[in-house]
């Protein structure tokens, strides 16, 4: 019994290895660019798509397509086909970053809440149930601290349950704030959460390096940092949160595109391109983490 137990544990702390290999390695991973789709081929003609590409999204088998001024594409990434398209109820922001919490709103919804970045305006993120094709906001973050100049995205390391805010000024530094990810209870009366100062845990802020911020997506002590649009050079940033540094740099130019929301699912990074005045055409590539 004693050997089974030993063997178990170096079992498990091996799958641990192999499971945090992508991370640890990242300044090795290759990126090599995989095609995936351009959802106007799983979009039926009579679908009207309004906005240029913006956020993105993966839970389970699906994929979620954000629009300027609102849109919600929802994907079977199985099946290949549209599930729902439609305009979220007091949604007209940019959409410029979203991802998947762990809460759903309700216990039989399907998908769980979508964290989407306002970008304009107050910056706020726009906590969204989107069942049954309602895109309703259940509760809005927003952060009143110092530092950011301007725009504010939210991304998240959802597993361990953090969530950050991202901004600066295009051609110089750039500020990653980490926060303990608020729940719906937490919400006040206007169904709102404040965050402040005192309530960062960790500031990466990056001087130079990352020219103009798109999407951005936490895993771990790793940040995956889209960069860019035509005619400027697209880039895909890995950042240490640890060591606040840089520490690879995948070059996005022969994709020709302007990268936008990211995700990570299983051991591939997937990318949303936006093609300019095309909103249809929004192309998308994965980069697998395995060595």
């Amino acid at each position: 019994m004693k050997r089974f137990w030993i063997v178990a544990l170096l079992m498990f702390a091996g799958c641990l290895a192999t499971a945090q290999v992508k991370i640890k390695d990242a300044a090795k991973v290759p990126l090599t660019a995989e095609f995936v789709c351009d959802f106007a081929d799983w979009t039926p003609d009579s679908v009207k798509v309004k906005g240029s590409t913006q956020g993105f999204a993966m839970y389970k088998q699906y994929a979620v397509v954000l629009h300027d001024k609102g849109m919600c594409c929802i994907f079977d990434m199985k099946k290949k086909t549209l599930v729902s398209a439609f305009m979220m109820e007091g949604n007209n922001s940019h959409c410029n970053n979203a991802f998947f919490g762990k809460e759903k709103f309700s216990k039989k919804d399907k998908l769980p809440l979508l964290y989407v970045s306002e970008c304009r305006g107050k910056h706020a993120c726009l906590v969204t149930d989107i069942n049954n094709g309602r895109g309703k906001i259940v509760q809005k973050i927003y952060y009143e601290g110092t530092d950011y100049p301007g725009s504010i995205d939210w991304c998240a390391d959802v597993k361990n349950g953090f969530i950050y805010t991202f901004g600066g000024i295009n051609g110089k530094f750039k500020i990653l704030k980490k926060f303990k990810m608020p729940k719906l209870k937490d919400s006040d009366a206007n169904g709102e959460v404040h965050l402040k100062d005192a309530d960062v845990l960790d500031v990466t802020r990056i001087e130079e390096g990352i020219n103009i911020w798109q999407g951005s997506f936490v895993m771990g002590d790793y940040a995956f940092l889209p960069d860019g649009y035509p005619p400027y050079d697209r880039l895909l940033h890995i950042v240490n949160l640890k060591t606040k540094q840089i520490e690879r740099t995948q070059n996005l130019n022969a994709l020709f595109d302007e990268p936008e929301g990211l995700d990570i699912h299983g051991n591939w990074v997937y990318v949303i391109f936006h093609t300019p005045k095309q909103p249809r055409h929004s192309k998308l590539w994965k980069f697998s983490l395995s060595l």
